[in-house]
Formats: C-alpha cells, structure tokens, sequence
C-alpha cells in the first residue's frame, strides 16, 4: 500500500509524490527472535539431567534448592544464548534463572509434599515459573509491560508444560525437576511467540 502526498507549488503547479505505507515494527512478529529462541527447547532435558546429576530425585527442600539452581543454570546459559541482545547480561539471565528456579522449585515441590500426580506436578510447575518468571522479568531488555508479561505468562506456560508431561511421562516417581520434551517443546513455542510478539519493543525496551 501507498500514502499519496498532493502539494501545490508557489507556481500554482501540482506535485503528487507517493512512498509505501510502512507498518510498525511492533505490529509484526519478529521472526529471527522466533527462530532463536525454538532451538532452546532443548535446555529443559538437558536442565532435567542436571537436576538429576546433582540432587537426584526431587523429594526434600535441599534437593529441590540445589537442583533448581542446576537445572536453572543450564536453562538459563541455553536461553541467553539464543537471546543475545533482549538481555541486560546474559550472566545475568543465567544467574536469575538459577536462583529463580532454585526457590520456585524450592517451594513448589514443598507446597505438594513432593508428590507427583498430575495436580501436584501442575501446581509445582506454576509455582517453579513463578520464580523463574520473575527473576528472568526482572533482567529482560523490554518495556515495563512486555517484562510483566513474561513473569505472568511463565507460572501459566510451566504449568502447562507439566500438565503435557504428566499425560505421557511414565517415571512421574523418580521426582523430576522440570517437565520432559513433550512440555518443554509447547512451552518454548508459546514462550517464543510472547517474545517475537514484541517486535522492536522486545528488543529495544521502547
């Protein structure tokens, strides 16, 4: 599409000049944030076998803490290098995802007595997004409202991604500490879309 400028010159002359209408750039999904961010599906497996390395199972205050910050560490250093310029420091992101899972894990997995059944695992997932949400909100390079976004929608997106898990995981009894790759492939497209939803704002902070 065109705007079309008429103007009249001081010769009594018409000038019609056109140029493309252009769109913002927040009204566009930014598609090489998307396609960045999909290959990052893989830091929950590999998140989960740091968990499992560290702490073992999931089923005491001091397993959830130390392999929350295990399991948030590596999370966090896939992220950040899909991220780049959205972050403030990509140690940052790393250390906030940690330390955000870490609690939310930490008071997750309490808040159920470390069961697993589904609603257990649902319950733990908002509560360990929750941590996550706001720490890494708190370090994203973005407006006020795309930052409160992510913390709201990540509780919900982790929530999810244990609810997808627990419908095929059969090992539910060995206490993982974040959800499986069925999870964790919806939760990384949904979380992708938020942050390519933010076009120039998501990148920039204006």
């Amino acid at each position: 599409m065109y705007i079309v400028h008429i103007q009249r010159t001081t010769k009594g002359s018409t000038v019609i000049t056109t140029r493309p209408l252009r769109h913002s750039s927040n009204a566009h999904l930014d598609t090489r944030t998307l396609a960045r961010w999909a290959p990052t599906f893989l830091g929950f497996p590999l998140a989960g076998l740091a968990a499992r390395a560290v702490a073992g199972s999931i089923d005491d205050l001091a397993s959830a803490l130390t392999g929350g910050l295990a399991a948030g560490v590596v999370l966090g250093a896939v992220q950040a290098l899909a991220l780049g310029h959205h972050l403030a420091g990509r140690g940052r992101w790393v250390l906030a995802t940690g330390v955000g899972m870490a609690v939310g894990l930490g008071l997750g997995a309490a808040a159920v007595g470390y069961d697993t059944d589904a609603s257990s695992l649902v319950v733990m997932g908002a509560l360990t997004g929750a941590g996550v949400g706001l720490a890494q909100a708190a370090v994203l390079r973005a407006s006020a409202r795309r930052r409160a976004a992510w913390a709201v929608a990540t509780p919900c997106l982790w929530a999810l991604g244990w609810w997808i898990t627990s419908m095929v995981i059969v090992d539910a009894d060995r206490q993982h500490a974040n959800f499986g790759a069925s999870g964790a492939l919806v939760v990384t497209l949904l979380g992708g879309l938020l942050l390519a939803a933010g076009g120039r704002d998501a990148a920039t902070g204006d």
